[in-house]
């Protein structure tokens, strides 16, 4: 397998040193006044510091297994993080008790911590030695406290557990007498399950989404935490209430259901994954049917990703971008993020967007795919109908890292190519509510209607096109479960069927995800 690992640019290098020679503090940030601003602390020790560093580290660590780097690489990246705290703690409770800093919270994905602060406390901070950079946190949230359920949402959540067991006896995966949808096919899922063996099993996918409805076939394809039980209580003592099958961060509990009523986007990406054999229609959905699903809500919050990394995940799938937004440096500092969870680990996967050339939300060149699809060591999906012809709302490639503090190593005349492969984005049965007058009136139907949801065709969106790419991973690490995430993602790559013109282009990336060469391909390499 050709493992290509890009190298940084002397550009790149040239931007980067820059800020770390001195200009420590984000432009952007206030200079003078008595304001309060959400900032971002980032820590001078990192695992990677600067662009180039994920790539020596991959070239490094290729030839361990992925286990071995996952435990290595959490155990440094959590030390680095008490380190600098112990070093920074001191100037930190200083400049709370000046009434300069509130609100501090301490992450490790990224060593570092967030907090709101004044321009004088932000001068403070970017003059201590052990900071490499103050950002303006342009994606700042109120954290909120972990808490009980409501007494509605307990009962609701209790009737998708029970459903969870009283049904995952009759919705094991099956390979006779079941329907499976064409967009599964036409990857080559089934092969990989007949000729391969490789069902998903063994493998964690988190899926950041908007939950799932209780309806059997998804209900049964959900991870377990085996310390946490639906009480009201944090019984493994992780700081989360209830946090049994994931954890909602947006609002501070264990409730992983939808709560739209209309659509249940997390419901289509969940099916698409894992989807188990539905017991009253027998379609069975998913690409990975026997990996498992850890649900989490919370887009843009570093404390999803230090969540699931320490759960087990080995897959997330992300159904949120951002676009059509100046994130100006922030943008580094999830990028640096993301290399570090693809160090412990984790290969990061979602959809390539909804702003291409004939889209009705068109973005300009090299603005259609934004964060965190933008990132190197992330997976970036575009759609292709079923005839394998273009789709008109796809994203476009490439993606520029220009200007942005340590990450500056695709400007314009060098741009990183994305998307990286293609699926399908539409015209498959997905698992959402049962088709209103609104959604009728978009030409959404039901091809049956199940216990606790319907599946629908109908719903479009790139969104769908990813799922697609988290479920032939799943199927790759059940084949080989010591691949490491940059190894996984050029397997795909090389694996993938070409479309339009020949090679890799801004529009299919690789070409349409192709389990069956992938899984063949996983099994020769050896670690």
């Amino acid at each position: 397998m050709n493992r290509f690992l890009p190298t940084l640019s002397f550009w790149g290098v040239a931007f980067a040193s820059h800020f770390l020679m001195g200009a420590k503090i984000d432009e952007a940030l206030p200079v003078t006044g008595d304001s309060f601003r959400p900032v971002f602390v980032r820590m001078e020790d990192q695992l990677f510091r600067m662009a180039g560093d994920r790539e020596a580290f991959c070239k490094a660590k290729s030839n361990l297994p992925r286990s071995k780097n996952r435990k290595e690489t959490l155990a440094l990246l959590r030390k680095k993080a008490d380190d600098s705290w112990e070093n920074i703690k001191g100037l930190v409770a200083e400049l709370e008790k000046a009434g300069s800093i509130r609100g501090s919270s301490r992450y490790w994905i990224v060593n570092g911590f967030s907090c709101v602060a004044k321009p004088e406390a932000i001068h403070r901070l970017g003059e201590d030695e052990t900071v490499s950079f103050v950002y303006l946190d342009r994606l700042s949230r109120p954290r909120k406290p972990s808490k009980s359920m409501s007494p509605s949402g307990m009962l609701a959540m209790k009737v998708l557990a029970n459903l969870r067991e009283e049904k995952s006896r009759s919705t094991e995966v099956r390979l006779k007498n079941v329907r499976i949808p064409w967009n599964v096919k036409a990857i080559k899922a089934p092969e990989v399950w007949l000729q391969e063996g490789a069902f998903g099993q063994g493998v964690t996918v988190a899926v950041i989404d908007s939950g799932i409805l209780p309806t059997p076939s998804l209900a049964t394809a959900l991870w377990k935490n085996p310390n946490e039980t639906l009480n009201g209580e944090d019984d493994d003592e992780n700081g989360l209430v209830d946090d049994v099958f994931g954890y909602d961060f947006t609002s501070g509990t264990g409730n992983i259901l939808e709560r739209e009523s209309t659509m249940s986007h997390g419901s289509a990406c969940a099916g698409i994954i894992a989807g188990r054999t539905s017991a009253k229609s027998g379609w069975q959905t998913g690409v990975a049917p026997q990996s498992e699903l850890m649900l989490i809500k919370g887009s843009f919050d570093f404390r999803v990703l230090e969540y699931l990394v320490l759960n087990g995940a080995d897959v997330v799938s992300m159904s949120f971008m951002i676009v059509g937004r100046n994130l100006g440096h922030l943008r580094g500092l999830y990028r640096n993020a993301f290399e570090h969870l693809s160090a412990a680990g984790v290969l990061a996967v979602g959809g390539a967007g909804n702003y291409g050339p004939k889209s009705r939300r068109v973005m300009p060149e090299g603005k259609q795919i934004g964060l965190p699809k933008d990132i190197p060591c992330v997976i970036a999906m575009a759609g292709v109908a079923r005839d394998r012809s273009p789709v008109s709302f796809s994203s476009h490639g490439p993606c520029y890292w220009d200007k942005v503090a340590f990450f500056s190593d695709y400007p314009k005349d060098k741009p990183l190519s994305k998307p990286d492969l293609s699926a399908f984005p539409t015209g498959f049965p997905v698992w959402t509510h049962t088709p209103n007058r609104l959604t009728k009136a978009r030409g959404w139907k039901a091809v049956s209607a199940e216990e606790g949801a319907s599946l629908v065709i109908g719903p479009a969106g790139n969104s769908f096109s990813g799922p697609h790419g988290v479920g032939v991973a799943a199927l790759v690490l059940s084949a080989n479960p010591e691949l490491n995430p940059w190894e996984v993602k050029q397997l795909l790559e090389d694996t993938a069927t070409d479309l339009g013109d020949e090679g890799r282009d801004s529009r299919y990336g690789a070409g349409l995800i192709h389990a069956s060469a992938a899984v063949g391909a996983a099994r020769k390499i050896e670690k």
